[in-house]
Order: C-alpha cells, then sequence, then structure tokens
C-alpha cells in the first residue's frame, strides 16, 4: 500500500483567507487541519489546530463571510483548537473533489504553511492516486517530497526528513555511529551511501537537529 507525502502550493488568488494569514502575518506559525467532514452539504465542519497568537486567529475568522460559526479551546500559552463550520466555495470543490475518490485516501493532518504551502499525506494505489493529483486545478503546484509503504505508526513521530537524511541516519545506525564508544565514522557512513564524507555529515547533522526537534515537540503535546 503506497503513500505519497505531498506538497501543494497554491498561488495567493486559490489561498483560504485563514491561510493567507498565515503567510503573511508572524502573529501565527502553524495552521494545521487535524480533522474534517466533508459530506454533499453546502457547508462542512473542521478541526484545527492553531500555534500562534489565537486572538489575532479568532478576529481573521471574524472576517471571512463564509464561515458561519467556530469555538476555540485554548490548551496552553500558545496552542489551542479551533473547530469551525464554514460554506463550501468554488475554490474547495476544484482542490478536493480530486482528492476524494475511489483508491485514495487523505489522511489527516493537513498542515498549512507560509508561501501557499500546504502538505498531506496521501494513501492509495498508484493509479488513483496519479489521476488525483493530476486532476487538482493548474494553478496549484504539486511536489511529491516522499513515496513509501503506508504504516500509521510514522504519524506517531515523524520528523519529515527528506530520503537522503533518513539513509544516511539509518547507515549510521546500522554501522555504530551512535554506539558508546563509537563503532563506524562519518567515513564510514558516506560510504554506505555513496556520498562524499561532507555531504553525509551535512545530512547527519540536518536529520539529527529533525529529530530532536520533532521529539521536542512531542514531549511539550504529552
Amino acid at each position: 500500500m503506497k503513500y505519497l507525502r505531498v506538497e501543494l502550493r497554491y498561488p495567493r488568488e486559490l489561498m483560504h483567507p485563514m491561510h493567507r494569514l498565515v503567510d503573511e502575518s508572524d502573529a501565527v506559525e502553524r495552521d494545521v487541519l487535524v480533522h474534517g467532514t466533508v459530506f454533499d452539504e453546502p457547508e462542512d465542519t473542521f478541526l484545527f489546530y492553531v500555534e500562534g497568537d489565537i486572538d489575532v486567529y479568532t478576529e481573521a475568522l471574524r472576517g471571512v463571510d463564509r464561515i458561519r460559526e467556530f469555538q476555540v479551546t485554548r490548551i496552553d500559552e500558545t496552542g489551542s483548537y479551533v473547530l469551525l463550520t464554514q460554506r463550501r466555495d468554488e475554490v474547495d470543490d476544484a482542490t478536493f473533489d480530486p482528492l476524494q475518490r475511489t483508491g485514495v485516501v487523505v489522511v489527516p493532518p493537513i498542515d498549512f504553511r507560509p508561501d501557499g504551502v500546504a502538505r498531506l499525506t496521501m494513501v492509495g494505489n498508484g493509479g488513483p492516486l496519479r489521476k488525483a493529483l493530476a486532476d487538482l486545478p493548474d494553478p496549484i503546484e504539486t511536489t511529491v517530497l516522499r513515496v513509501g509503504e503506508y504504516d500509521w505508526r510514522q504519524a506517531v513521530f515523524d520528523p519529515d526528513l527528506t530520503d537522503r537524511q533518513f539513509d544516511a541516519l539509518a547507515a549510521a545506525v546500522e554501522s555504530g555511529y551512535y554506539e558508546s564508544p563509537r563503532e563506524a565514522t562519518v567515513e564510514e557512513v558516506a560510504e554506505r551511501i555513496d556520498a562524499a564524507p561532507s555531504t553525509a555529515s551535512e545530512h547527519l547533522r540536518k536529520a539529527e537537529s529533525a529529530v530532536m526537534a520533532a521529539f521536542m515537540e512531542l514531549r511539550e503535546v504529552s
């Protein structure tokens, strides 16, 4: 069972007003769609995790006509959950209809980031996955970040490594680079992944940084 980690880049004219807030304001750091219900009805309900100034976020919500209602639950100084109901529009239909097809499942969360970027995971068969991406509106740029066999346990702790960073980290673990005392050198790790030692070292530094940041974030949530 294949999965795709996909990055969608929306032009400004297709961005939801709340996504534009993430893009333009330093007050909101993350806007993550955790769950949602999309039926054959004119309105949808979504649960978002928001990191940043929730007062700025809720003020922006009040200015979006198609958002019918919302509720906010603060969980700590910077994090909040927002449950909202909004009227669907043509952009929603054009974006989400291709993803709602037999043979494809969009696995939450969907992480909305600056520069019009949304990152999501899609699970399914090769043909339907390719068709779903091909049917997205042309102005939306699509980049496949990772392809692999799906394992839901990845979502429990996923530092979002690149393939090369993962390969370097795996080679380091397998060779004993992280044993105490150390049983392998960067040069040996580099040889395993067919890279220059300086490149392998850079992959390891970035992977270690991403893993530790993800671990601390997981600890803060728990």
